[in-house]
């Protein structure tokens, strides 16, 4: 049975203290004659690659996507095809920007798939934190399921708002995110009222919630999809408040 760790959150506090790595992770391991040896990894169909993988360049299917969060909700395709500009217009082979179920607003994240992994890293570095419709574009590599449309991971769509609601879903969280990094994680969104981690046999479930004061911070909230905690990227969704 789950158990529930509940914090109220109060912005005044310290920033938790990091872990040292342990002797393990910081030994490499060597064969005899003090040649390194490198194991040699191997994928299971359908998993997915991991951040060195993505930043070495891989050229394979999967790592030429580039996720874009913080999207004005009126933004469109086309709109995003103009933000790169003609100079690149040649090198995007799609653009993928989901929708919420009752459309036509979409839902703050786009997917632009260009031709080569260079020019994805190019276009990145070029146009990240750059303004469109008067929001400021948060780009990365996307590291959802080798896929750039509405059936990846974080293109899923919104559940259906709750009446009142004040409360969002965070899922996919590192097992070492703490309550009170998950609430400085969403503080911008709005004044933050708690935070839950849901555990599971003593350990995080990967999951956890954020309940806000205001019904407001909600919408900004969930706009946080695609970014990152502890370098792994989150999907944010409504919930129901915790007192229903």
């Amino acid at each position: 049975v789950s158990s529930i760790n509940f914090v109220h959150y109060n912005l005044c506090k310290g920033l938790e203290t990091k872990k040292q790595p342990t002797m393990g992770a910081q030994k490499g391991g060597k064969k005899k004659g003090g040649s390194v040896k490198k194991a040699k990894k191997q994928r299971v169909k359908g998993q997915l690659k991991t951040i060195n993988e993505i930043e070495n360049g891989d050229e394979k299917a999967g790592t030429s996507t580039i996720m874009i969060s913080g999207l004005n909700f009126d933004a469109t395709e086309e709109d995003v095809r103009n933000f790169f500009g003609d100079e690149c217009a040649v090198s995007i082979v799609d653009v993928s920007v989901p929708l919420y179920k009752d459309g036509p607003r979409n839902r703050g994240v786009a997917f632009v798939k260009v031709d080569t992994n260079k020019k994805m890293h190019e276009m990145i570095q070029q146009f990240d934190k750059k303004e469109l419709m008067d929001r400021y574009l948060d780009l990365r590599v996307s590291t959802a399921k080798r896929t750039t449309g509405d059936d990846s991971y974080f293109a899923k769509e919104l559940s259906e708002k709750p009446e009142m609601c004040r409360t969002v879903g965070v899922f996919n969280l590192c097992w070492k995110v703490t309550e009170e990094k998950l609430a400085k994680h969403f503080k911008d969104c709005g004044e933050v009222f708690a935070t839950r981690i849901v555990e599971k046999n003593g350990r995080s479930a990967g999951y956890g919630y954020v309940e806000f004061v205001s019904m407001n911070s909600v919408d900004n909230a969930v706009e946080l999809t695609g970014t990152k905690i502890n370098k792994r990227p989150i999907r944010v969704d409504y919930a129901p408040n915790w007192n229903e």
